[in-house]
């Protein structure tokens, strides 16, 4: 390979510049020159990242990724031999404790949010998006299990026909997350249970201790999986849709012909046509191969509370959830825990749970472009100061949510009648002949001279200091930009 140069990216997959990154740290002409096996142990955590991608999109022969490619054909590529190439790629990854605990010091910068919570993606991109606004970065917990951990009879490097559907629904997670990760906003982490013996067991043992000393906590886990399990529908493209669509068709046939009163479809056939659609577009539902009688499926939250403590303690994060027996033991632990010196844990909850329909529309340019402008900063701090002018003296309250809601909301109608202000002044300048540039929002990407002989000069000049102001008196305009 070419020698390294100091203006390229850094080899180890930091997104930094060689020169800014590695370079008199580590030999990189050489360890590329090193088995793959090798090179892994020099990569950070974003690296590592990016060459478990790699590895999934070389299991599945796909040499580019695109959202828009239909479930159906994706999930014909999850042969047994490419599960256990992503399995095998997973171990050459992570090899043991000792690599685990350097790409993460290395990564340890900034404020982090660890999300512990839903593991559908539609709940995991809601906390992503949200929580990159005063976050550098988003960990969530890898939830594919490291084959180490596993016993033989249940391995997917011996049984990979067995885990084709867990296979599938987390590389979905992975890949929908990729533009995400490339950016350096998201990265997975593995649990360290992984490479600590007995220490599942025991994280285990502290949280049943935990609920059987707190009837709170037990109530609540209860009432929630209550409502949890009454939201599970047949047709959820969830785990409760799988288990349906996992029955033979003859199965299907006997049920539709005991069918009580009307029948939803007009013939058998029908119905089979249907369910065989519903088959192809389910996200990880796959037709088991000749000779198989079972699939492995795993539902998971990434963490209990007393791993995400240990995952926190290492990353440096703040804790992240949708679940609220996970925001009570948060709330009754938290002094205890020794994680979340900052404090933003409180506010992440305000924030998980607020209504703000703007919130629900943060892309990743959005965010991609608070950093690039280096205004992420300058929204941390706006943040701060919301939450400490709304938020109850109970700071896990659950009228926080609401409070903050109520506060953003009030300040995107400031920012929002003071633009229209400034686009009226515009107007003014403008006349007719820059009408059109003016509604459109534009005028910041209006060459100079263009501008100048619409405006004039000295309207030019009001006009970006006006504008330029603007982000800096009225931190809130950013949600402007995100708001259709």
């Amino acid at each position: 390979m070419s020698k390294v140069g100091r203006n390229d990216s850094c080899p180890c997959g930091s997104g930094l510049k060689y020169k800014r990154c590695c370079l008199g740290k580590l030999p990189w002409d050489q360890i590329l020159c090193e088995p793959l096996s090798r090179q892994t142990r020099y990569l950070s955590l974003r690296g590592k990242n990016l060459f478990f991608i790699g590895s999934i999109l070389d299991a599945l022969q796909i040499d580019h990724w695109r959202q828009d490619i239909p479930y159906a054909s994706v999930k014909k590529a999850f042969t047994p031999v490419a599960v256990r190439k992503i399995y095998e790629a997973l171990v050459e990854i992570w090899p043991d404790l000792d690599d685990y605990e350097r790409c993460h010091v290395k990564d340890c910068k900034g404020i982090s949010g660890l999300y512990i919570g839903t593991y559908e993606p539609e709940a995991i991109f809601q906390a992503v998006t949200r929580h990159a606004l005063y976050s550098e970065k988003i960990y969530l917990v890898d939830p594919f299990l490291h084959p180490k951990r596993i016993r033989p009879e249940y391995n997917p490097l011996v049984h990979p026909e067995e885990h084709r559907a867990n296979t599938i629904k987390f590389t979905f997670l992975w890949l929908n997350l990729y533009p995400w990760i490339q950016a350096g906003i998201v990265n997975f982490v593995r649990p360290p249970i992984d490479f600590i013996p007995g220490l599942h067991e025991e994280l285990i043992r502290l949280t049943r201790e935990r609920h059987k000393s707190s009837p709170e906590l037990q109530s609540i886990l209860e009432q929630e999986t209550d409502r949890r399990v009454s939201e599970m529908l047949n047709f959820d493209r969830g785990l409760t849709e799988w288990y349906m669509l996992s029955f033979p068709d003859d199965w299907h046939r006997k049920m539709y012909g005991e069918y009580p009163g009307e029948k939803p479809f007009p013939t058998v056939d029908e119905y089979l046509r249907f369910l065989k659609l519903r088959r192809d577009n389910h996200p990880y539902f796959v037709e088991r191969l000749p000779g198989q009688d079972s699939e492995f499926l795993m539902e998971t939250a990434g963490a209990n509370y007393d791993l995400a403590k240990r995952i926190c303690s290492i990353t440096g994060s703040h804790l992240i959830t949708d679940f609220k027996v996970r925001w009570k033991e948060i709330e009754l632990d938290r002094k205890s825990a020794g994680i979340d010196v900052a404090g933003w844990t409180p506010f992440a909850k305000a924030l998980q749970n607020s209504d703000l329909k703007v919130l629900d529309n943060v892309s990743l340019n959005a965010a991609l472009t608070l950093r690039q402008e280096n205004r992420l900063e300058a929204l941390r701090l706006f943040f701060r100061r919301v939450w400490e002018s709304c938020r109850d003296p109970e700071e896990f309250s659950d009228a926080n949510a609401a409070n903050l809601t109520a506060e953003l909301d009030e300040h995107v109608r400031e920012a929002n009648a003071e633009w229209a202000k400034i686009d009226q002044d515009l107007m003014k300048w403008f006349g007719a002949q820059g009408a059109a540039i003016t509604s459109a929002g534009l005028i910041g990407f209006v060459p100079a001279a263009t501008a100048a002989a619409i405006t004039g000069a000295a309207g030019l000049i009001q006009a970006q200091l006006k504008r330029s102001a603007f982000k800096e008196r009225f931190p809130a305009s950013f949600f402007l930009t995100i708001k259709n």
